[in-house]
């Protein structure tokens, strides 16, 4: 019977398919985000999700399967091991994010930015960060911890409740007040 063996073939034999992951998700541990389509980026998710589990275990044997599964070892695996694993020790699962972000020229493949999340350059983040500051220009009394606490000033910037849902999302990897710094510097860069 041919139960349970569905996978994402990406119109590529065997050994093309499983090169092409490797090489993504190497490339995904080396720069912290890739732009890619969207079925290669939902692929190569549980991969790359399943590395930094073994980067977190740091034993012998895991470092053995990452040595043996990635490429551009003399970058990829000190990535994993020393900064990557630290930086997920708290965290149980859920390393990576998907964002769509269109429709490529030429072929009108959808594409999607997968990358790590909690980075220096969150792509979650900075846009909630730019959308924040846009906001804030008209009115300066408005700071970001109030619209974690207030829902009438949420109502009264006319912000969606997606984006106090994503805020909020990215509050536990980060403090309130970094938060509030970012926005108060893109608002100053923006002036």
């Amino acid at each position: 019977m041919h139960h349970g063996k569905h996978l994402r073939r990406l119109n590529r034999p065997s050994g093309h398919r499983k090169a092409l992951l490797r090489n993504l998700v190497s490339s995904l541990i080396e720069h912290g985000r890739i732009e890619t389509t969207v079925a290669k980026a939902k692929t190569i998710q549980p991969i790359a999700d399943s590395m930094i589990t073994l980067g977190k275990k740091g034993d012998v044997e895991a470092k053995r399967k990452a040595l043996g599964y990635l490429n551009s070892r003399d970058v990829t695996i000190p990535k994993l091991f020393e900064e990557l694993a630290p930086r997920f020790a708290n965290r149980q699962g859920g390393y990576t994010r998907i964002q769509r972000i269109g429709k490529r020229y030429g072929d009108n493949a959808p594409m999607a930015v997968i990358e790590y999340i909690d980075g220096p350059n969150d792509l979650k983040r900075e846009m909630i960060t730019s959308t924040l500051a846009n906001k804030f220009k008209s009115t300066s009394t408005v700071s970001v911890t109030e619209l974690l606490n207030d829902e009438q000033k949420v109502k009264d910037l006319g912000l969606s409740k997606s984006l106090i849902r994503d805020l909020k999302k990215v509050q536990f990897s980060n403090s309130i007040e970094s938060i509030e710094n970012e926005v108060q510097n893109k608002m100053v860069n923006n002036l």
